[in-house]
């Protein structure tokens, strides 16, 4: 969210939408900013101009919206795993069925069933061994049922249910890994880019119109995501060439002993 200086809202919503290709070389592209539509509205905007492919997966945080726009037909979604632990502590201490140390310990139990999952296909899938991948996922499906079944009996239903709920969303990658798919454990590509937004954009005193704040996000996040791109259009826009120089010569003289 950015401050705005329209009459209408009091913030502005920021979308920002990134590709990545994962089959050779890593590449990101920005696929779409906008602010104050919706998901779904973004979703259509992206199928329309096919910027966005029927098998795609969708790496992001547990927002249903965004989720519930882009996870359709063969689509998939990955849940971002680091925003799990921060996830399930918020829902820990909603419930405040336990003290701080224990949430902690909790929260560090699933992340690290997680994350041994992670370097367990970062192990496995060079080599293939997909028998070994597929233990590591049913294993950890089933810490984190009997974590949320656990919760449950402790009266932490809003802790449970997250578990519940996003359980299957937190194996995507692994999954395809068992048939050689590069899937993004993780979304700190689009952090990253919202980070660049919040520097430039999110300071206190700054109040912007939609279209004021829309130019610059494009801006800032061409350049964050396609620096010979952003380079191409500055030098067009200042119609020069990059390699232009300018040489100058300075020369003093004296007079009289004093320059």
């Amino acid at each position: 969210k950015c401050h705005s200086q329209d009459d209408h809202c009091t913030y502005h919503d920021v979308n920002v939408t990134l590709g990545q290709t994962t089959e050779e070389d890593t590449e990101t592209t920005l696929l779409d900013v906008n602010l104050n539509d919706s998901w779904d509205e973004t979703a259509a905007t992206l199928e329309e101009t096919e910027a966005i492919t029927d098998d795609a997966t969708v790496v992001s945080d547990a927002e249903n919206a965004l989720v519930d726009a882009f996870e359709n037909g063969d689509r998939s979604h990955q849940l971002d795993l680091v925003h799990v632990g921060r996830t399930l502590g918020y829902k820990l201490w909603k419930d405040d069925a336990f003290p701080l140390g224990e949430r902690k310990a909790i929260v560090a139990g699933v992340t690290d069933d997680l994350f041994h999952l992670k370097n367990s296909v970062a192990l496995h899938a060079p080599r293939n061994e997909r028998l070994a991948i597929r233990e590591r996922i049913d294993q950890t499906l089933e810490n984190l049922r009997k974590e949320a079944w656990r919760l449950v009996r402790q009266d932490s239903p809003k802790a449970a249910a997250y578990l519940r709920e996003w359980a299957e969303a937190t194996v995507t990658f692994a999954e395809l890994a068992l048939d050689q798919q590069q899937v993004p454990w993780t979304s700190n590509v689009v952090e990253r880019a919202m980070g660049e937004v919040s520097k430039r954009c999110k300071n206190q005193w700054m109040r912007w119109s939609e279209a004021g704040l829309e130019s610059l996000l494009w801006l800032n996040l061409v350049q964050y995501a396609d620096p010979e791109q952003f380079a191409a259009f500055a030098d067009e826009l200042l119609e020069r060439s990059a390699k232009t120089a300018i040489t100058m010569e300075v020369s003093t003289e004296a007079t009289r002993g004093e320059l």
